[in-house]
């Protein structure tokens, strides 16, 4: 009988899956470090699906709903990746009284989180990258311009995106706190 328990144990050991174990130590570092809205945006991250919104709704009296869309990659010239997200984030007491404020949010190739641009507007989010660049395209009655923001060389301190002729905002990076 001993040596059915010692062999059962011996069994259960070394038929564990080491990515399995790596795998569910992972889960745990996440939702132990990491808030709701961080866990969210690592998953859409882990899905690598361009271009596709993901929402996400946190359970409450109040509206708390996000929404992450993945924009892809831009390689720099130091050969890094860094991965672009975009981040509405809803929150309002009735669905018809909702409020957007837009995030565009900047990973490591390990979706480690560099930092984000906090954009007020969910209006104001880049439409997609090219070359090595994130483009941000008004087109409303109130904002009627294209912005390029380069990404090659460096993330950049702050940002000025044109809304009009006349002007535009400027937003400043904000950086993880890790």
């Amino acid at each position: 009988m001993k040596r059915f328990f010692l062999s059962l144990i011996v069994v259960l050991f070394t038929s564990c899956n080491k990515s399995d174990l790596q795998q569910n130590v992972k889960n745990k570092v996440i939702e132990t470090k990491l808030d709701y809205y961080e866990r969210c945006r690592i998953l859409v991250l882990e899905q690598n699906t361009l271009n596709q919104d993901f929402g996400f709704t946190k359970k409450g009296k109040e509206i708390d709903e996000q929404v992450v869309t993945y924009l892809g990659n831009i390689i720099t010239s130091k050969k890094d990746t860094l991965k672009i997200l975009n981040s509405v984030h809803y929150t309002g007491i009735y669905d018809d009284s909702k409020r957007g404020s837009g995030q565009v949010y900047i990973y490591t190739v390990h979706n480690k989180l560099l930092g984000f641009y906090n954009l007020g507007s969910a209006d104001a989010l880049p439409s997609n990258i090219e070359n090595k660049e994130l483009i941000f395209k008004y087109n409303n009655e109130s904002c009627n311009q294209t912005t390029k923001i380069s990404l090659k060389d460096s993330i950049p301190r702050q940002i000025f995106i044109q809304c009009t002729k006349e002007g535009g905002d400027i937003y400043n990076l904000e950086t993880a706190h890790n």
